[in-house]
């Protein structure tokens, strides 16, 4: 007869991970990445404090799993549109429905939760921060490969450096984002972009 196992001690473990992680998400993407207590987390999952810890290990650590989701959702898409073998135009067009999508009738907030921990990574833990620094870089590296193969098939303006280009069209996006969040209409800002746009072909 095998020995009974020992009772595990300690609480047993009923948060819910998934739940956790969507409800930061969208707390820290609506209000900000600093402006949301765990306490409050822990209100509106139902999960406590210690349980949080000891999933996540830190409030940063809550933020990095949290910006890991964030990215799979909002970053891969982009990079999609960028990857894609397609005439610029026609990848500037769809970067410009992406970014002006109706975000209400997608039960999504306004803005941009990257662009935002960017904006205030001095109060966001040392993991939240390299992992934004680490994200900037990916988008700047796939704005780049994009330029550089709309220059190499003409479409893209030569006398322009592509690391340069590509920190412009990055920083559209923020400018974007932020007027997404002023309240600013969509048709607007595609506006915006479009004429924005116009100077690099």
């Amino acid at each position: 007869m095998m020995p009974e196992s020992p009772p595990v001690r300690g609480r047993p473990k009923t948060l819910n991970r998934d739940h956790v992680l969507q409800t930061a998400l969208m707390q820290y993407w609506a209000k900000g990445p600093t402006d949301v207590a765990i306490g409050e987390i822990c209100t509106l999952t139902g999960a406590s404090k210690p349980g949080i810890y000891r999933e996540f290990g830190s409030d940063d650590g809550l933020k990095l799993a949290t910006l890991e989701v964030y990215s799979t959702l909002a970053l891969q898409p982009l990079f999609e549109i960028l990857q894609q073998d397609q005439e610029f135009e026609d990848a500037q067009a769809a970067l410009i429905a992406f970014t002006t999508q109706d975000r209400a009738a997608l039960g999504l907030p306004s803005g941009c939760l990257h662009v935002a921990m960017r904006a205030q990574s001095n109060k966001l833990g040392t993991m939240t921060r390299e992992k934004v620094d680490q994200m900037r870089q990916d988008v700047l590296g796939n704005y780049a490969a994009w330029i550089e193969r709309a220059k190499s098939r003409g479409e893209f303006r030569t006398d322009i450096p592509t690391d340069v280009a590509a920190l412009f069209y990055d920083a559209l996006n923020g400018a974007a984002m932020r007027m997404q969040k002023e309240g600013v209409p969509n048709g607007v800002i595609a506006n915006v972009l479009r004429l924005a746009f116009r100077g690099m072909q």
